[in-house]
């Protein structure tokens, strides 16, 4: 009792816009509200500290000889990924496959961490289209989450999409920011790097 909706969020693994959806009916009674109050200056407080230390981070790698990597998956992400969520999604599993390189090699993340999920559309053959990415990524199929697409047809697509979601992705999403940040600075030859462009106050937690 007494939970803020980010560690709601962090205990069940899921969206915070779904927590919030959940507890707007909930009535708190006035002991968990003091407490729910005494929380926000410290969650105001380690989401400034994320960010030093998302910050801090993003400038070693930069630094250091996984740079060139770095920087290709943060351009990458910067076109494809989520901005309020750590994911990305695809067509082309090149591009996954790099992304998940990044991951694997310059962040340490494990596969176990990672969710996959592929989206077909109507015409599609599911178990051609699980084979396909299953392989094109590396990963057993049988962790692959399937998703249909709300009608329409498969256009383009010939396998559908496969979305790649860090679990608990918060910090990494913030990295993935200042390595966007920092790499475009640099590539455009300023001197000094720009300050975030993008509001992401809403990444708190």
């Amino acid at each position: 009792m007494g939970n803020s909706i980010n560690e709601i969020v962090a205990a069940l693994g899921v969206p915070k816009t779904t927590v919030w959806h959940h507890v707007q009916q909930v009535e708190v009674l006035e002991p968990f509200k003091q407490l729910l109050r005494s929380k926000r200056g410290g969650r105001a407080v380690r989401n400034k500290k994320d960010w030093e230390e998302a910050e801090n981070r993003a400038r070693q790698i930069l630094s250091g000889d996984k740079a060139s990597l770095a920087i290709a998956a943060a351009m990458l992400y910067w076109g494809e990924g989520g901005k309020k969520v750590c994911d990305i999604i695809n067509t082309d599993p090149k591009l996954l496959q790099l992304y998940l390189k990044f991951l694997y090699e310059v962040i340490g993340v494990s596969p176990e961490n990672i969710k996959f999920s592929m989206r077909i559309f109507t015409g599609m053959e599911p178990q051609e289209c699980l084979k396909y990415w299953s392989n094109s990524l590396n990963i057993d199929a049988n962790n692959i989450i399937m998703r249909y697409n709300d009608g329409g047809v498969s256009g383009k697509a010939k396998y559908g999409m496969c979305r790649v979601t860090l679990k608990k992705g918060s910090k990494l999403l913030k990295l993935m920011h200042c390595l966007i940040r920092l790499s475009f600075s640099d590539l455009m030859g300023l001197q000094n790097p720009l300050p975030q462009w993008i509001d992401y106050r809403r990444l708190a937690g």
